[in-house]
């Protein structure tokens, strides 16, 4: 109140007044101003907070989506048994990553032609390493589909990219690759110095995990050389790798292997205890796939020893596996086994039944090698039946698919079986067409146990000629 007497006193009562209204209009503006900022300021905050909000939910689906196209690349990991190389890819922009999801989706339902378009698509935008992987990843698609050609095409050009950009990752993924499908193909001594290219840069780059997966794949070729001692030698190096260095997948993976080479060598016993340890390792590590796989050769092997009952039993278990997990090949392949086994229990109509139904199974998921395997299956069916002129068809069927995706040792074991069926109808000459066909395939991919068989064959038939003479 003093200070107030004190400016009435020195200012007269017309300047104080005055300067009383303009303190009382400041005032006003002032609390029209904070009165106008405040809402301002939590409609900002809001905003803020909504886009952030936002930005964390675009982050979450981001990874939502990245975590959806691994996931599908390890499912068909586990399916295919080899490694998909995506670098680049999980990280990339929508209209690359887009397109390579939808495209992981489509290979994990076997739809390999949606699947190629999709990672087509991707293509037009991507860029250095995620072309690499994706030229792969079509090769991939096309290799599953039967369609070889087109398969090394895609993997070529996979692998000039990743030399151009420096990518050793995706260079030996490509060349293992090349060297799968020069495999496929017969052409055993080129699928031998891919595996052997790849080896080499995985050692360069102290990749254990590739160097143990490389030595896998020579081994696998070495048995299909028929060289079984030189595969197992390169098997038990992969296998002393994968253990030093916990790789237990592929530990199992070479104990099953190993397990196939001493079954070769007609050591069913050793072949058996191979195969019960991987089988173990697998059910450790919950690898359902490796777990159906291990049972089906714990079942042949049993088939071979003559205990079918045990072998159905094997089977028949590998098969629920592979139906619950929707390993839609693996159940196939399960199926043609219990055939055979029926086949020798000598239920025709029920072994006849079970391979019409992995033929049904390899037609939807389109995986024209294992389509093949199976006509060649009811061809020996229905030859046992006396149904010659019908195992001709189903045979000629087969020996056309395998010479169209150019699987060369396929193709020479239709080829056998036709001979086989022209013998038992007395048309030798035919028969021995056949099979010196199937001869000069076999000399040509070197194959020296199915050289011996088909010489056999041979000179049965050429001694049935001499005796109608």
């Amino acid at each position: 109140m003093k200070i107030l007497k004190f400016l009435l006193d020195l200012l007269g009562p017309g300047l104080f007044w005055a300067l009383v209204g303009i303190i009382a209009t400041a005032i006003g503006v002032a609390i029209t101003a904070f009165a106008w900022i405040l809402p301002r300021r939590a409609r900002l905050r809001e905003e803020d907070e909504k886009r952030l909000c936002k930005a964390e939910e675009a982050a979450t689906e981001a990874n939502r989506r990245i975590e959806i196209a691994n996931k599908n690349i390890e499912n068909i990991e586990r399916h295919l048994g080899i490694p998909i190389y995506s670098d680049g890819l999980p990280s990339a922009a929508p209209p690359v990553f887009d397109p390579f999801l939808e495209g992981t989706k489509l290979m994990a339902v076997y739809k390999w032609d949606e699947a190629i378009s999709e990672f087509q698509k991707a293509m037009k935008e991507a860029k250095a390493r995620q072309l690499v992987a994706l030229y792969n990843l079509v090769g991939l698609c096309y290799s599953t589909h039967g369609n070889l050609s087109s398969s090394l095409e895609n993997y070529e050009r996979s692998l000039d990219l990743a030399r151009e950009f420096f990518d050793k990752e995706g260079e030996t993924i490509a060349l293992g690759n090349i060297g799968v499908i020069y495999q496929d193909k017969g052409d055993l001594n080129q699928a031998l110095k891919y595996h052997q290219d790849s080896l080499k840069i995985d050692k360069e780059m102290s990749y254990r995990q590739g160097e143990a997966s490389d030595l896998g794949n020579i081994g696998l070729i070495y048995r299909a050389k028929g060289d079984l001692d030189q595969a197992l030698r390169y098997h038990q190096e992969s296998l002393e790798i994968s253990k030093r260095i916990g790789y237990k997948k592929n530990v199992a993976n070479q104990l099953g292997n190993i397990g196939l080479i001493y079954r070769a060598k007609g050591d069913l016993d050793q072949a058996l205890t191979y195969h019960q340890d991987a089988l173990k390792i697998h059910k450790e590590i919950s690898f359902s796939e490796g777990e159906a796989i291990d049972l089906g050769n714990i079942g042949n092997v049993y088939h071979l020893k003559g205990e079918l009952d045990q072998a159905l039993k094997y089977q028949e278990y590998a098969l629920k596996i592979d139906k619950e997990i929707g390993y839609r090949e693996g159940e196939a392949n399960d199926l043609g086994n219990i055939g055979l086994i029926y086949q020798d229990k000598g239920d025709l109509n029920q072994a006849l039944e079970y391979h019409q139904n992995a033929l049904k199974i390899h037609k939807e998921i389109g995986f024209r090698q294992g389509e093949a395997q199976d006509l060649i299956a009811i061809g020996l069916v229905l030859a046992a039946n006396g149904k010659l002129d019908e195992a001709l068809i189903y045979y000629n069927s087969a020996v056309k698919i395998h010479h169209e995706i150019g699987f060369k040792e396929g193709e020479a074991t239709a080829l056998t079986n036709t001979g086989l069926v022209y013998q038992a109808k007395g048309d030798l000459d035919q028969a021995l067409r056949y099979l010196n066909e199937a001869l000069r395939i076999f000399e040509e991919i070197g194959m020296p146990e199915q050289i011996g068989i088909v010489k056999g064959n041979i000179e049965r038939v050429t001694q049935q000629m001499k005796n109608k003479k």
